[in-house]
């Protein structure tokens, strides 16, 4: 089972980890963890796109960084996701798996 560690583009800070999703570890895909997270704090109504391409600085969604590299854990599971050590470990010890871009989807 995969780790994911969503980084928000906006804002630089960890989103969620999915080895503690709502108390629980997540089963699914990145693209299902972000939408699963984004569901889970009133972000309904979005559309998801996992993205090769270049993506703009103001580009809604996530980078994904797997953190279960050859059989271990690189981090700690993430408890503060704004602490900037936190982060650069995130960015320096895991691997970069790509970027999901969200849509909100027109009422």
């Amino acid at each position: 089972m995969a780790r994911y560690i969503l980084i928000d583009n906006y804002s630089g800070y960890i989103w969620g980890d999915s080895a503690d999703f709502n108390g629980k570890i997540f089963a699914g895909t990145a693209l299902e963890f972000a939408k699963a997270l984004d569901e889970s704090i009133g972000g309904e109504g979005r559309t998801y796109r996992e993205q090769s391409g270049p993506y703009a600085s103001n580009q809604t969604g996530y980078h994904v960084y797997r953190a279960d590299i050859d059989g271990s854990d690189a981090v700690m599971i993430v408890h503060d996701g704004q602490n900037q050590e936190t982060i650069d470990s995130v960015t320096e010890s895991c691997r970069y798996e790509g970027f999901i871009a969200s849509f909100w989807i027109p009422a």
